[in-house]
């Protein structure tokens, strides 16, 4: 029977393999919703309390979690630091005693440290020097494809790397156990293909045992109206739908020192279709191909963009790429239960072109002699796209 085999191991003291003491585990990857902000991911791990294991774990200490799937390969999923212990003594001599340990990863650490008048100098990567200004998060970034401002700020560090975030439009991905800042601009460099989520259960595809659909204008992403302040202006651009729903107000505070305006529009024409569903899927490990198993186990070590697959009751089968907007682990000795929130690329449409999956040409060029085309010397034949026409409508 294939099944998630954990380990726990206390880095900060020299590796100290936990495991043996551990009775459950739960940890929370990413955020609830595409316009949320990265308040960080957390965890809680039950152990056992008697004899002087507590002093396995302390306050501060960075933890591990490693997850390896029968016959398979091993992957870091996760690396936090202890913030608390609760201890849950039991009467008599107390050796069923239990302790649970919460802990919190880079960009919770990131909400616990306040700049006082911190000097950012980088327009497109900021992300990277306030990694290097906090010792104790690790939060690997690419550039941003909008310029953010620069200056002396005086500000707490998540909230800046979440304005910055707003302003780019980019997510926060999990590669092993640091965090890492995704731009939209290298988006097509986050595409899965080795997996798939559907209905059955195949070498290349998890099934999942439950899902849910909830439309936009039940999981508060339906908006026809935006406001966006940045460095130097505040920006309201309403979309098309705002003559039919009515006002439906989203407002953010960004980063960036240019294009307020574009962020605003995007913002307003994205979130306006009340009827575009977001994905909520449970599944257990025990109930996985064993191949499928070690791919997801990869896939959770480098989360990207990957194929889900359902068909509604009476319905046909809809098949489209999301976005794993929030993952939860809940481990025990016997099985561990995943739950995955699942966005769809419609709310990261930040077109690339000639991407298989982001791309809006994706036909083939021919040359017209003759006609000047800015010296790029072709046109694209869109009757051979499979991606929508060149407009990406």
């Amino acid at each position: 029977m294939p099944k998630l085999t954990w380990k726990v191991s206390n880095k900060t003291q020299a590796n100290l393999n936990l495991t043996q003491y551990v009775r459950s585990l739960n940890f929370t990857l990413g955020r609830p919703t595409p316009v949320s902000p990265y308040s960080g991911n957390s965890a809680s791990i039950t152990m056992s309390s008697y004899g002087g294991i507590e002093n396995y774990v302390n306050v501060n200490d960075e933890i591990e979690f490693q997850a390896q799937p029968t016959a398979g390969i091993n992957q870091f999923l996760l690396n936090a630091r202890v913030t608390s212990r609760t201890f849950d003594d039991n009467p008599g001599t107390g050796v069923n005693s239990t302790m649970t340990v919460s802990l919190n990863d880079a960009m919770l650490q990131a909400g616990m440290a306040n700049f006082q008048s911190q000097s950012l100098v980088s327009p497109d990567d900021q992300i990277a020097e306030i990694d290097v200004l906090l010792p104790q998060i690790q939060i690997f970034s690419y550039p941003t494809g909008v310029e953010m401002s620069t200056g002396t700020f005086t500000t707490n560090a998540n909230q800046r790397i979440n304005e910055i975030i707003a302003g780019d439009r980019g997510v926060i991905s999990m590669s092993s156990t640091f965090s890492q800042y995704v731009s939209p601009r290298v988006f097509d460099e986050f595409i899965n293909t080795d997996i798939v989520f559907g209905r059955t259960t195949s070498a290349s595809q998890i099934a999942y045992q439950d899902l849910v659909r909830v439309e936009a204008a039940s999981n508060s992403l339906f908006y026809t109206q935006a406001t966006v302040t940045g460095s130097a202006s505040t920006e309201t651009k309403s979309s098309a739908a705002l003559a039919t729903y009515g006002t439906r107000t989203f407002t953010a505070t960004t980063a960036q020192s240019q294009l307020v305006g574009q962020t605003a529009e995007w913002y307003a024409n994205t979130f306006s279709d009340p009827e575009v569903v977001m994905l909520y899927l449970s599944f257990t490990d025990v109930a996985q191909n064993e191949s499928a198993l070690q791919k997801f186990n990869n896939f959770c070590a480098l989360i990207e963009f990957v194929e889900v697959s359902y068909t509604p009751p009476g319905g046909t089968e809809v098949t489209g790429y999301y976005w794993p907007e929030q993952m939860t682990f809940n481990a025990t000795t016997s099985q561990t239960t995943i739950d995955m929130l699942m966005t769809p690329l419609t709310y990261y449409a930040n077109f690339i072109l000639n991407d298989t999956v982001f791309g809006i040409l994706g036909g083939v060029p021919t040359y017209e002699s003759g006609i000047d085309y800015n010296e790029v010397d072709y046109t694209y034949n869109d009757s051979s796209a499979d991606n929508g026409s060149r407009l990406g409508v």
